[in-house]
């Protein structure tokens, strides 16, 4: 059923009626309400199961940072690389602006669910020690824009990016070493410009 709705969401955008994914789904509206809730709620799941994955390897502690934030880094860019994703932004580009209530629901599914988990992982690193304190929200939001940079807009607009899995996991290390270099507290003996690999310009 969710495989029905996201299909029909990415055919018609946000005009897809729940009636339209009993049909495909091939089951009754009141079963499709019976899973979903509401039409809210049916933008919610897909967009939660769209962008879910991005942070769920994550772990809440992020015990080792640098390995923990390197592979969300390289998982983010993948995820948006690909062409469901890519689909899924033009459409929600296109329509969003039609349906504030909904947009509201898709940004706390998504982009807002994922820079808390962000956030709780760097918290819980200042706790230890190992970052600068600052406001996690604020230091999550910073880095998933470094992250991003263009890459959905040149996506968006069709113009070519970062599009090999190496170019995308060399610009998720410049991100993170750059981040590390700012916020990381320093180990006893060491200076700042030591505790994260040098990386030269490719």
């Amino acid at each position: 059923m969710r495989e029905a709705a996201i299909e029909l969401m990415f055919e018609m955008g946000y005009a897809v009626s729940m009636d339209a994914v009993a049909q495909r789904a091939g089951c009754s509206k009141q079963t499709v309400y019976a899973h979903f809730g509401s039409k809210e709620g049916l933008f919610r799941s897909v967009v939660s199961e769209l962008l879910g994955p991005i942070g769920a390897n994550l772990e809440p502690d992020c015990e080792n940072l640098e390995a923990a934030l390197r592979r969300f880094a390289r998982a983010h860019l993948e995820h948006l690389a690909e062409p469901r994703t890519v689909t899924a932004i033009r459409m929600l580009t296109t329509d969003i602006a039609r349906f504030p209530e909904e947009a509201r629901a898709l940004f706390d599914a998504g982009a807002l669910s994922i820079q808390q988990r962000l956030a709780d992982c760097l918290a819980a690193a200042a706790d230890r020690g190992e970052l600068r304190r600052e406001d996690p929200s604020a230091l999550a939001e910073m880095l998933l824009g470094m992250l991003v940079g263009f890459d959905i807009d040149r996506r968006r607009l069709g113009l070519a990016g970062r599009d090999t899995p190496q170019q995308r996991a060399d610009w998720a290390d410049r991100v993170i070493d750059a981040f590390l270099r700012a916020y990381r507290v320093p180990a006893a003996g060491s200076s700042p410009s030591t505790t994260t690999s040098s990386r030269m310009p490719s």
